[in-house]
């Protein structure tokens, strides 16, 4: 009886579905249940393996930053393999013919099988690139955390530029090997290809060159440094970031500027953080018709203010600019300490001296019969 069972069961296992085995059809659907079920278990295990390896190379917070990381493309990676694991069982299927073209004498065939097997490494190299990408990234940014600790600012500028570049190597190998493996694309052809076709792409990308070479100009002469507080023309903010690209500054009032590093490089760029002031100045003009002697005694009285306000540092200057069609121009420039003496606040300071240049100014003006402020 046990032995008509197990014919039984052997001759429904070796039945066939479309010319497929059904056994072969259960591995198949098994493994894909498998996938389904055990993909995510399976990759948080591998992750935490791998975070527990990486514990051992840094401190014990790091192991959870490297899980997070990794988690993620390490499941795509898994169920890479898996899917075509459970796709090559399907035999029969593998070799239906979807394309056949006649060339001269040969024959140009391609199969289920071709476009499997190529579809499965154009994801596993994009997919393992990927995870290589995010360890990368977790090597720097564990080496960036140390060089904030250790209050190491050339190693803050220069990690974030290192890591974009080491990434983008890492990258264009990836596509370079998938064009080669994938598409079987000759590289060596090509690369000799892009020596001719290099000038219309350097042409193209001579700006992203020049802001490329600038973020190293920066880091190697390094006229500022992460967090320094720069003046760029008009523009004022702290250093924020420097990418290989452009660099990020972050305005008093929160606005973030992108500025290309060339520019950086190629104006007159002022360092405040260096600097052991900063410097302050606004313009007001008078009407003409005013006395020689009433400017002079203005001018008097706006530096005694200026020099009288709690904060305010030499040098102090209040000078006749220059003439305009209809009016006198004067300005007054004064510095504030670099960093601003504790217990005072420099936006309260440069209202203070505002105000009183207006108080004084206007009174000026209302005795001597003008009707001009200053702006």
């Amino acid at each position: 009886m046990l032995a008509i069972f197990l014919k039984i069961d052997v001759e429904y296992i070796e039945s066939k579905i479309g010319h497929e085995h059904l056994s072969s059809v259960l591995w198949c659907v098994g493994i894909v249940v498998g996938t389904i079920l055990l993909r995510r278990p399976l990759s948080i295990l591998l992750a935490k393996l791998n975070a527990s390896i990486a514990r051992r190379f840094s401190d014990k917070k790091h192991g959870k930053l490297f899980q997070d990381l990794t988690v993620k493309p390490t499941e795509w990676l898994l169920q890479t393999l898996l899917y075509y694991l459970a796709i090559n069982q399907l035999n029969v299927f593998l070799n239906v013919v979807i394309f056949r073209r006649h060339h001269g004498k040969q024959l140009l065939e391609i199969r289920i099988s071709d476009v499997a097997d190529r579809l499965f490494l154009l994801l596993l190299i994009l997919f393992l690139v990927l995870v290589i990408s995010r360890v990368i990234e977790f090597l720097f940014r564990v080496q960036l955390e140390k060089a904030f600790a250790n209050n190491d600012r050339d190693k803050e500028q220069l990690f974030p530029l290192v890591k974009e570049v080491v990434k983008l190597l890492l990258w264009t190998i990836g596509i370079f090997w998938i064009l080669g493996s994938v598409f079987n694309v000759n590289i060596p052809a090509l690369i000799t290809g892009l020596g001719i076709g290099g000038v219309a792409i350097a042409l193209a990308a001579k700006e992203s060159v020049e802001n490329f070479f600038a973020a190293f100009t920066i880091l190697t002469d390094k006229p500022f440094q992460i967090g320094d507080n720069v003046r760029l023309g008009s523009l004022e903010g702290k250093v924020m970031r420097i990418g290989f690209r452009s660099t990020r500054l972050r305005n008093a009032d929160g606005s973030l500027y992108i500025i290309p590093n060339k520019q950086l490089i190629g104006q007159n760029l002022e360092n405040l953080t260096e600097s052991d002031t900063t410097r302050i100045s606004f313009t007001f003009s008078l009407k003409y018709g005013i006395a020689d002697s009433v400017v002079q005694k203005l001018i008097s009285d706006l530096k005694s203010m200026t020099k009288d306000t709690v904060g305010v540092v030499e040098p102090i200057h209040v000078v006749f600019e220059t003439f305009t069609d209809e009016r006198l121009q004067l300005s007054l420039n004064y510095h504030l300490p670099e960093p601003i003496t504790e217990g005072l606040d420099a936006k309260k300071i440069k209202q203070s001296v505002s105000l009183n240049a207006y108080k004084i100014v206007s009174e000026y003006i209302a005795n001597n019969s003008t009707d001009h402020l200053p702006v």
